[in-house]
C-alpha cells in the first residue's frame, strides 16, 4: 500500500525545485527506479534551488522543516567543501507521486 501525503501548495512547489520530471513517475512501487529520477540532479534540491523557485531563505528553511517532519524529504548534511546540503525526496513520496500519475 502506498503511503499518502498531504502537502500545502508551497510545500508541493518546493518538492518540484529538483530537476526531476514527476510526470514520468508511474510505478507506485518503483521508488528511485522511476524513469528520469536519477539524471544529473536526481531527486533532490538545495536551498538555492528553493530560492530560485521564488521562496525567501526564511520560507525555504520553514518549508524544509515541514517537509522533513512529514517524511517527504531526508536531509544529507554535507561538509562545506563538498557543496551545500541536499534535500532528497523519500522513496515513499516518489511512490506517492507515481500513484497519483496512474
Amino acid at each position: 500500500m502506498v503511503k499518502t501525503f498531504s502537502l500545502t501548495e508551497k510545500e508541493n512547489k518546493l518538492t518540484r525545485a529538483c530537476d526531476t520530471h514527476f510526470s514520468e513517475f508511474t510505478d507506485p512501487t518503483g521508488g528511485y527506479n522511476q524513469p528520469g529520477s536519477f539524471d544529473s540532479t536526481g531527486c533532490c534540491f538545495t536551498r538555492e534551488d528553493g530560492q530560485r523557485s521564488g521562496f525567501s531563505p526564511h520560507e525555504v528553511a520553514g518549508l524544509i522543516s515541514s517537509l522533513e517532519a512529514k517524511d517527504v524529504i531526508w536531509i544529507e548534511d554535507r561538509h562545506p567543501s563538498e557543496g551545500p546540503s541536499l534535500y532528497w525526496l523519500t522513496e515513499d513520496f516518489i511512490n506517492f507521486i507515481a500513484s497519483q500519475n496512474k
